[in-house]
């Protein structure tokens, strides 16, 4: 697959499971570059669908490039669905516990 398909199309949600750390880390940081250049409103919609702490969506902001700012973006963003990941476990782990002990 070539950067040219994801240059403005964020990784879907299954991309965030399946991938590479790397791979993802490059096609997501393509797609923040972009959004950063050229639509920074849907770069803020994106924060707040991925629900990625906005203090330190904003202290990105602050970095003093442009590449800075999308390399922590693009952190923020992976850090925060995989802390989704490990809830859903954690949550699937606890009911399969709890249907245990009440079919004992």
């Amino acid at each position: 697959m070539t950067e040219e398909l994801y240059r403005y199309n964020e990784p879907s949600k299954s991309d965030y499971e399946s991938l590479s750390k790397n791979e993802l880390e490059h096609r997501l940081h393509t797609f923040i570059l972009n959004l950063l250049e050229n639509d920074f409103e849907k770069l803020c919609n994106m924060i707040y669908r991925h629900d990625v702490d906005e203090s330190k969506f904003s202290n990105a902001l602050g970095l003093p490039s442009i590449e800075d700012q999308a390399w922590k973006i693009t952190h923020l963003v992976i850090d925060r669905e995989m802390e989704k990941v490990k809830m859903r476990e954690a949550y699937k782990n606890y009911k399969e516990d709890q249907n245990r002990k009440i079919l004992e």
